[in-house]
């Protein structure tokens, strides 16, 4: 009787470790079925800032997030309305 049971035990773990062995890696690595995927593509990631309207990069000398924040709060702002009402 308890060697019955084990050999069911054994067998249960063991489908169990078959299953993870054969979904999980799928699960992990997503299948791309698209060339032309933005992101994992042949597409340049500028090329996607760029199809998607304006993108402002922040300033390389705003180092410390007090800077980052004051940058996007006073100056960011002015960029953005500007683009949005060019003046001509």
């Amino acid at each position: 009787m308890a060697i019955s049971l084990l050999v069911v035990l054994a067998g249960a773990v063991g489908m169990l470790l078959l299953l993870l062995t054969w979904f999980g890696s799928r699960s992990i690595t997503p299948e791309i079925e698209d060339d032309l995927d933005p992101i994992l593509g042949p597409r340049d990631p500028t090329a996607i800032y760029e199809s998607h309207g304006p993108f402002i990069p922040m300033p390389a000398h705003l180092k410390t997030s007090d800077q980052m924040v004051d940058w996007m709060t006073k100056e960011l702002p002015k960029l953005t309305a500007e683009i949005a009402n060019p003046r001509s």
